[in-house]
């Protein structure tokens, strides 16, 4: 059994090195991922969603002008896949008057449809002068 394990991680391993393999096994493992990639998701919306909460409270406020958020994004998380879900598109923030969201496209990678994953918070601030 042990062997059998080795062989078909060095399998896995050999697979994943070619891009065109990659994909393939990328695209038949994806059932298989995408509850870890959800919950993952899941996890990231609630840091961010408290990191911004925290932010309220300072004189900047919530990041609410245009490309500020991904700008915001981008000086608090350095990595670039702390900057994105697991499907590789860039979070969103939506702020209403008395709360704000922060949104996953999902596993289809458009915004608006049903697998879209969030995470909502009160807001404090929402309003800065434009």
């Amino acid at each position: 059994m042990g062997r059998l394990l080795i062989v078909l991680l060095i399998v896995l391993g050999a697979g994943l090195y070619f891009p065109r393999t990659r994909e393939r096994i990328f695209e038949r493992a994806s059932p298989l991922l995408t509850p870890a990639y959800v919950w993952m998701t899941n996890q990231e919306l609630g840091q961010i969603a408290v990191d911004l909460s925290a932010l309220q409270g300072s004189r900047t406020g919530l990041p609410t002008r245009r490309g500020e958020f991904d700008a915001w994004m981008d000086g608090r998380y350095p990595g670039e896949k702390s900057r994105v879900d697991p499907w590789g598109t860039r979070y969103r923030l939506e702020v209403f008057s008395s709360r704000f969201r922060v949104i996953s496209a999902g596993p289809d990678r458009t915004f608006g449809t049903d697998d879209d994953l969030s995470r909502e918070a009160p807001s404090d601030v929402v309003s800065r002068s434009r």
